[in-house]
């Protein structure tokens, strides 16, 4: 049964993309920790013991290694961060998703992907799942940094992701979006359940 927009107080529904519209078992998120890591050995000179470490108190300080790494005065581009960690996943192990597909064909709400992965990560797991054209836009973390991709000084722009207020703010507006009447899932996309039962 389609859902109709006029049944539901929400006209709009923002997803995350990675491990919700794909799952965890893929090992893509295993593999970007492992990216990262190897960043941070090869391009920042990091030991193996380090890199582990490092990774984990940036996630959790920053938001993100990136943030961190330049929070920290390290000169790197956000296009070369993103292409090292997301340019060695293997996006094969994502497969067409019939039922998903089948599933966001029946929401009528406009359906926005937001995630703070790279727009070149998004478009690639999309299109391996078969989805892409199932939504009317893809906000990333170019979208809500958009002057950050080519510089590396980490004082002239500092990194802005989700969950953070300002990041959201970038995206509603990006999205031209009610928040009020926005659902936002950022859970397994097989438990959806617009009727709230």
């Amino acid at each position: 049964m389609a859902i109709s927009s006029n049944a539901s107080p929400f006209d709009s529904i923002i997803f995350d993309l990675d491990d919700t519209l794909y799952p965890s078992s893929t090992g893509i998120d295993k593999c970007v920790k492992k990216n990262i890591q190897l960043f941070l050995i090869q391009k920042c000179g990091f030991s193996e013991s380090e890199a582990f470490t490092l990774r984990v108190d940036l996630f959790k300080t920053y938001g993100s290694t990136l943030a961190g790494l330049r929070a920290l005065g390290h000169d790197i581009t956000a296009e070369e961060y993103h292409g090292f960690v997301h340019g060695r996943l293997p996006y094969d192990s994502i497969n067409p998703d019939h039922h998903l597909r089948n599933l966001l064909c029946t929401i009528k709400q406009r359906k926005i992907v937001f995630t703070n992965s790279d727009r070149i990560h998004a478009m690639r797991s999309l299109d391996r799942l078969g989805i892409k054209d199932c939504f009317e836009q893809i906000i990333c973390f170019e979208t809500i940094n958009p002057n950050l991709p080519y510089s590396t000084r980490p004082d002239e722009f500092p990194i802005l992701l989700k969950p953070s207020l300002d990041a959201f703010k970038i995206a509603l507006d990006a999205a031209n979006v009610d928040p009020r009447r926005t659902v936002r899932q950022d859970d397994q996309v097989n438990n959806l359940n617009l009727y709230g039962h």
